[in-house]
Protein backbone atom coordinates (compact mmCIF):
# COMPACT_ATOMS: atom_id res chain seq x y z
CA UNK A 1 0.00 0.00 0.00
CA UNK A 2 1.45 2.83 -1.20
CA UNK A 3 1.57 5.79 2.07
CA UNK A 4 -0.89 8.32 1.17
CA UNK A 5 -1.86 11.28 3.50
CA UNK A 6 -5.37 11.83 4.07
CA UNK A 7 -7.58 14.94 4.01
CA UNK A 8 -8.79 16.58 6.38
CA UNK A 9 -12.64 15.83 6.15
CA UNK A 10 -11.46 11.98 5.93
CA UNK A 11 -9.16 13.06 9.22
CA UNK A 12 -12.28 14.33 11.01
CA UNK A 13 -14.70 11.28 9.59
CA UNK A 14 -11.92 9.06 10.88
CA UNK A 15 -12.03 11.44 14.34
CA UNK A 16 -15.62 10.94 14.54
CA UNK A 17 -15.73 7.63 14.08
CA UNK A 18 -13.41 6.60 16.88
CA UNK A 19 -14.68 9.66 19.24
CA UNK A 20 -15.15 7.58 22.24
CA UNK A 21 -12.12 5.06 21.58
CA UNK A 22 -9.37 4.60 23.89
CA UNK A 23 -6.45 7.59 23.67
CA UNK A 24 -4.55 5.87 20.95
CA UNK A 25 -6.56 4.03 18.71
CA UNK A 26 -7.32 7.24 16.29
CA UNK A 27 -3.29 7.78 15.75
CA UNK A 28 -3.30 4.05 15.27
CA UNK A 29 -5.78 4.12 12.47
CA UNK A 30 -4.44 7.43 10.37
CA UNK A 31 -0.70 5.59 10.59
CA UNK A 32 -2.52 2.44 9.35
CA UNK A 33 -4.28 4.47 6.55
CA UNK A 34 -1.55 6.31 5.70
CA UNK A 35 1.30 3.75 5.60
CA UNK A 36 -0.65 0.39 5.50
CA UNK A 37 1.29 -0.81 9.00
CA UNK A 38 -0.34 -4.14 9.88
CA UNK A 39 1.30 -3.57 13.70
CA UNK A 40 -1.49 -1.10 14.03
CA UNK A 41 -4.22 -3.13 13.84
CA UNK A 42 -4.34 -4.50 17.13
CA UNK A 43 -4.80 -0.91 18.44
CA UNK A 44 -7.54 -0.22 16.49
CA UNK A 45 -9.33 -2.98 16.82
CA UNK A 46 -8.61 -3.13 20.78
CA UNK A 47 -9.58 0.44 20.98
CA UNK A 48 -12.90 -0.27 19.09
CA UNK A 49 -13.91 -3.35 20.99
CA UNK A 50 -13.36 -0.92 23.83
CA UNK A 51 -15.62 1.45 23.53
CA UNK A 52 -18.85 -1.17 22.67
CA UNK A 53 -18.17 -2.82 25.91
CA UNK A 54 -19.96 -2.26 29.11
CA UNK A 55 -17.68 -0.70 31.73
CA UNK A 56 -17.49 -4.27 33.62
CA UNK A 57 -16.25 -5.93 30.72
CA UNK A 58 -13.46 -3.44 29.80
CA UNK A 59 -10.98 -4.91 32.91
CA UNK A 60 -11.46 -8.54 30.92
CA UNK A 61 -10.17 -6.71 27.87
CA UNK A 62 -7.16 -5.29 28.94
CA UNK A 63 -4.12 -7.66 29.60
CA UNK A 64 -5.92 -10.30 28.11
CA UNK A 65 -5.21 -12.88 25.26
CA UNK A 66 -6.31 -13.36 21.64
CA UNK A 67 -8.11 -16.13 22.91
CA UNK A 68 -10.74 -13.90 24.56
CA UNK A 69 -13.98 -14.88 23.30
CA UNK A 70 -16.29 -11.80 21.94
CA UNK A 71 -19.54 -13.71 22.95
CA UNK A 72 -19.49 -15.49 25.47
CA UNK A 73 -16.27 -13.66 27.24
CA UNK A 74 -17.33 -9.73 26.51
CA UNK A 75 -21.10 -10.09 26.19
CA UNK A 76 -20.82 -8.82 22.35
CA UNK A 77 -24.30 -9.45 21.10
CA UNK A 78 -24.63 -9.55 17.44
CA UNK A 79 -25.50 -5.80 16.94
CA UNK A 80 -22.70 -4.65 19.02
CA UNK A 81 -20.29 -6.94 16.72
CA UNK A 82 -21.83 -4.96 13.34
CA UNK A 83 -21.05 -1.45 14.89
CA UNK A 84 -17.64 -2.94 15.72
CA UNK A 85 -17.39 -4.41 11.99
CA UNK A 86 -18.79 -1.11 10.68
CA UNK A 87 -16.15 1.16 12.51
CA UNK A 88 -13.67 -1.17 11.58
CA UNK A 89 -14.36 -0.73 8.30
CA UNK A 90 -14.74 2.69 8.47
CA UNK A 91 -11.11 2.89 10.45
CA UNK A 92 -9.09 0.75 8.36
CA UNK A 93 -10.77 1.36 4.53
CA UNK A 94 -11.16 -2.59 4.38
CA UNK A 95 -14.36 -3.53 3.64
CA UNK A 96 -15.82 -7.47 5.12
CA UNK A 97 -18.56 -9.45 3.68
CA UNK A 98 -20.83 -11.41 5.83
CA UNK A 99 -20.20 -14.75 4.75
CA UNK A 100 -16.51 -13.91 5.71
CA UNK A 101 -17.55 -13.05 9.31
CA UNK A 102 -19.48 -16.25 10.05
CA UNK A 103 -16.00 -17.65 12.00
CA UNK A 104 -14.95 -14.98 14.21
CA UNK A 105 -14.95 -15.42 17.45
CA UNK A 106 -12.49 -14.32 19.63
CA UNK A 107 -10.08 -10.78 19.63
CA UNK A 108 -7.22 -12.90 17.66
CA UNK A 109 -9.85 -13.98 14.74
CA UNK A 110 -10.33 -10.39 14.58
CA UNK A 111 -6.88 -8.99 14.57
CA UNK A 112 -5.52 -12.17 12.25
CA UNK A 113 -9.10 -11.74 9.61
CA UNK A 114 -8.14 -7.81 9.23
CA UNK A 115 -4.59 -8.65 8.90
CA UNK A 116 -5.66 -10.76 6.18
CA UNK A 117 -7.59 -8.54 4.33
CA UNK A 118 -5.22 -5.70 4.29
CA UNK A 119 -2.61 -7.82 3.06
CA UNK A 120 -4.69 -8.36 0.13
CA UNK A 121 -5.42 -5.06 -0.23
CA UNK A 122 -1.34 -4.36 -0.10
CA UNK A 123 -1.43 -7.57 -3.17
CA UNK A 124 -4.61 -5.92 -4.57
CA UNK A 125 -3.40 -2.15 -4.58
CA UNK A 126 0.00 -3.47 -6.53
Amino acid sequence: MATVALSDIEQENLKETLKRCPKGTYEAAINFRETGDSKEIPAIVMGIVERFLEPENKALLNGSNDSLSLFEDLGIDSLTMMEIVMAVEESTGISFKNEELRDIQTLGDVKNFIDSKSSNKKTDDN
